[in-house]
């Protein structure tokens, strides 16, 4: 009986404030409730549970960034949409105190966008093909310019997440972003002629026009290429950099 009292605590949240977000989060998943719809006030959880409003509050906030709850001025508290934010500011934080590298973020990138490529290809809208086309053709035309090329890159990519028609795609490859943008620029900076320069185009041209296809294979196969071409490109910087 001690040893199942024990496990139960376990479970328990923590603290007051995660004891709060665990209701409303059991709230929500109980209800079945959809984003948009009503919650809760912070008054009628603080008397339900029998917390100081102050602690409810800290609590709704923590849920308001991690994106959960959807809280404005004078309106009832609501179920929130799916949005990037807490993962972005993982990352960030993951990458600015080096706890994870450029070779790591690739590596997680890859293991996502490679799926994306294949589901972009069955699900893909004329729209898609168009924006990824032009993406393409600008990092085309920015090959000279560092900062605009990232930024067409970057564009690429989220915009083949958005194509899976998958909402958690979409979502990962957003908050990939800054990530993405490292990892290009650093890819760039190791290349030494605008030969190697167009390759990096090229690759990207080469999903487009599988996905453009439908042909989910050669989409998947098109971009493990794109990444191993990414990978080579970063160990040649980093050898650089060792030299000197």
């Amino acid at each position: 009986m001690k040893s199942s009292s024990l496990a139960g605590a376990q479970e328990e949240p923590r603290n007051l404030s995660d004891r709060v977000a665990h209701h409303l989060i059991e709230h929500i998943r109980t209800n079945g409730l959809a984003s948009g719809e009503r919650l809760p006030s912070e008054m009628r959880v603080s008397a339900d549970l029998k917390i100081s409003r102050g602690i409810v509050r800290e609590a709704y906030r923590a849920l308001r960034s991690a994106g959960i709850l959807d809280i404005s001025n004078g309106r009832h508290p609501r179920v929130g949409a799916l949005r990037n934010t807490s993962f972005v500011h993982l990352l960030q934080h993951a990458l600015a105190t080096q706890q994870a590298s450029a070779e790591q973020a690739l590596d997680l990138r890859a293991a996502i966008e490679v799926r994306a490529a294949e589901l972009a290809a069955e699900k893909r809208s004329d729209e898609d093909i168009d924006v990824l086309t032009r993406a393409v053709r600008g990092m085309k035309r920015a090959r000279r310019d560092v900062d605009l090329f990232v930024r067409h890159d970057v564009h690429f990519h989220e915009r083949l997440g958005a194509a899976t028609g998958n909402p958690l795609f979409a979502i990962i490859t957003s908050a990939l972003g800054e990530a993405m943008a490292n990892s290009v620029r650093a890819g760039l900076e190791s290349r030494s002629n605008q030969a190697q320069v167009l390759r990096v185009v090229e690759s990207h041209q080469d999903i487009v026009d599988a996905v453009a296809a439908g042909n989910a294979a050669a989409a998947g196969a098109s971009m493990v290429r794109h990444f191993e071409e990414a990978r080579i490109a970063l160990a040649r910087g980093r050898s650089r950099k060792e030299a000197v």
